[in-house]
């Protein structure tokens, strides 16, 4: 029986997606881009001066250097899975649907983990803290001890940072938080007091849908950071997870505004060998092109919180 792709090709770009959607919270999409391998972002330079009661002319003329912000577009390849007739002689077709939602559920995590140490922040202008009890647990892969719970104000420190950034007031701003850093949050009572003011407690749902003016997301993982003095960022093998850990690790919130991170996403393209002589079966794998970068240069926009002891 020949395998009728074109009856998945609806449902692939839903299951590719749906566990992250902070994917679809970018302000500006450049997936039209993604044929090619560079994406180009123009950076205007600085703004020109203002003069008051100008009685000097000519006036001065200067002069405005734009730069070019890049980032790359890469090529993501699942490793083929042999489906033999021995698995499916007595199995239903739904053995291949399963293999190939096996494929889209680790591609979708392995595109999100990548978008979001793309997305992170660096630099101690853009990083907040931790500032509660010493008495969460450290959550980064490999980390002990304890560290300081995120809190209100941890919210309030980095809304202010982005706030003197001067950013779109329309842009809509959001926290994609590690699902174990999210159930630390929800016990600052000071949140929870925040919470009741505008909505019912928080208990029942265990939801809190938005702090500070920041619209809060969840995800199974977030961005690792080491613990010296700024925190550097933890570097990622493809799969977009931290090649070394370190005992002092410490996970993170990601804050950004909608404006100020994109991304570019290809279809997905199913490849399938079927009816093989030498694999007694058929063979499945899939592409998908991805890239995603901040918008600024200058980190403007995207605000850390990370853990601290």
């Amino acid at each position: 029986m020949a395998l009728p792709k074109e009856l998945w090709l609806e449902t692939i770009q839903e299951q590719l997606f749906k566990s992250d959607e902070f994917l679809n919270t970018v302000g500006l999409d450049h997936s039209t881009y993604v044929s090619n391998t560079t994406v180009h972002i123009p950076q205007a330079g600085s703004n020109p001066t203002i003069s008051k009661n100008l009685n000097v002319f000519p006036a001065p003329i200067g002069t405005r250097t734009d730069a070019d912000l890049t980032y790359n577009v890469d090529l993501y390849y699942s490793q083929p899975i042999r489906v033999g007739k021995d698995e499916t002689q007595y199995l239903s077709y739904d053995k291949r649907a399963s293999v190939l939602s096996s494929h889209l559920k680790k591609m979708r995590n392995v595109i999100g983990n990548n978008t979001i140490y793309k997305w992170a922040a660096s630099g101690a202008a853009n990083i907040v803290r931790t500032s509660g009890a010493v008495s969460g647990a450290a959550l980064a892969p490999g980390a002990t001890g304890t560290r300081k719970i995120p809190v209100l104000a941890d919210f309030f420190n980095a809304s202010a940072i982005l706030d003197a950034q001067d950013l779109n007031p329309a842009d809509m701003r959001y926290a994609l938080i590690p699902s174990s850093l999210y159930w630390q949050i929800i016990s600052d009572t000071n949140i929870s007091k925040n919470l009741e003011w505008g909505s019912s407690p928080v208990a029942p749902t265990g939801k809190v849908p938005m702090i500070a003016g920041i619209t809060l997301l969840r995800r199974s993982s977030g961005v690792v950071y080491d613990n010296t003095g700024t925190p550097v960022i933890k570097t990622v093998n493809d799969e977009g997870v931290p090649t070394a850990t370190a005992t002092s690790d410490n996970l993170s919130i990601q804050i950004y505004s909608e404006s100020y991170v994109t991304k570019a996403i290809g279809a997905t393209e199913v490849y399938t060998l079927e009816k093989d002589p030498t694999y007694y079966g058929d063979v499945l794998s899939i592409t998908v092109a991805h890239g995603a970068s901040k918008m600024r240069t200058n980190g403007e926009g995207v605000v850390s919180i990370v853990q601290t002891t």
